[in-house]
């Protein structure tokens, strides 16, 4: 952040100014306890955690001199969870055991914790000049090693000031988008597995499998509709996305098919849909979900409320409603 730009976010009615952040630190699994642990490598996890190389910004500036506090949101893991419930349930990754059972004894742990669980920060390893690293020996950052799953995890940490000018530092998990309930590679064969198993002609089969992709009859209607990114009105159709509002895996094959269970956008905004951090209400006003960062809102030039040009049949309303029920993430 440069010269007198100033962003705030809320945070349960409550307004805090951004004074800097870090997004989307990978979870090593060196960093995961033992019970997530990948079954590809050893040992039993270390408390530490990589933030990022020196040169990629200045850390100790960041943190200063760890006086501040440092705190999770309840809420952020009770998210976590539920999209992380699938991976936890077939687990696409190789684990060292079973983790199904893990994921309700993590839901239940969740209840000792208050809304918002402070915890003390210090930095690990002080003597790497280049490479940066904190822990902490607090239970709910114990907790925050043993619940994220490693490679397909991420944490990012805002640094915050409150209305009376107190630095506060915000950890924020956040799961990859491809291994949530919806886009889960399982997920996605197991739907490709029931059409191949169906009694329909094989061209019907593939117009189906098309639509996952945004290609076939789905694309040709949907494009028939409207021929450009409802955002950026780009209407080069050579990369323009034929995105579903209800996600393809759990759509019926009349839903998979159907134009208003779509919308055209271009790839950066077709990501930001899929992953619900952006959706629409009937009348083309966004809406963009808090889990997108304030800085990130600015560079892709999103405004909240903003309307856009949007076709809303009665059908497309219900599609669109569903998707800020259950894909938006609040």
């Amino acid at each position: 952040m440069t010269g007198d730009e100033r962003i705030f976010i809320e945070i349960d009615s409550e307004n805090f100014e951004l004074v800097n952040e870090v997004d989307n630190i990978p979870m090593a699994d060196s960093f995961i306890k033992r019970n997530n642990k990948l079954l590809s490598t050893t040992g039993h996890g270390e408390s530490k955690l990589y933030v990022g190389a020196k040169n990629r910004m200045d850390f100790d500036d960041f943190f200063g001199d760890f006086s501040s506090r440092a705190f999770f949101l309840k809420n952020d893991f009770i998210n976590y969870l539920d999209d992380a419930k699938f991976e936890y349930e077939q687990q696409e990754q190789k684990y060292r055991q079973d983790i199904s059972a893990s994921w309700e004894e993590y839901r239940q742990q969740l209840k000792s914790f208050s809304d918002r669980e402070f915890f003390n920060l210090e930095r690990a390893v002080p003597q790497d000049k280049a490479r940066y690293y904190i822990t902490s020996d607090d239970a709910i950052f114990k907790y925050f090693r043993s619940v994220m799953l490693p490679i397909i995890s991420y944490v990012s940490i805002l640094k915050l000031k409150d209305t009376s000018a107190n630095t506060l530092f915000l950890f924020r998990p956040l799961l990859s988008y491809s291994f949530n309930p919806y886009y889960h590679p399982t997920a996605v064969d197991n739907a490709e597995k029931a059409i191949n198993k169906k009694k329909i002609p094989p061209t019907q089969k593939e117009q189906l499998v098309k639509a996952r992709l945004g290609q076939g009859i789905y694309r040709q209607k949907l494009l028939e509709e409207s021929s450009e990114c409802i955002i950026t009105r780009v209407n080069d159709e050579r990369i323009l996305i034929a995105s579903h509002i209800k996600p393809w895996s759990i759509s019926s094959d009349g839903e998979r098919l159907d134009p208003n269970n779509g919308l055209v956008l271009t790839p950066t905004y077709d990501k930001l849909f899929d992953q619900g951090f952006i959706s629409f209400e009937n009348g083309g006003n966004v809406l963009i979900s808090q889990y997108i960062s304030p800085l990130n809102i600015k560079k892709l030039n999103l405004i909240p409320g903003k309307k856009y040009r949007l076709t809303s049949s009665k059908k497309r309303k219900e599609y669109l409603s569903y998707h800020r029920e259950y894909i938006f993430k609040k």
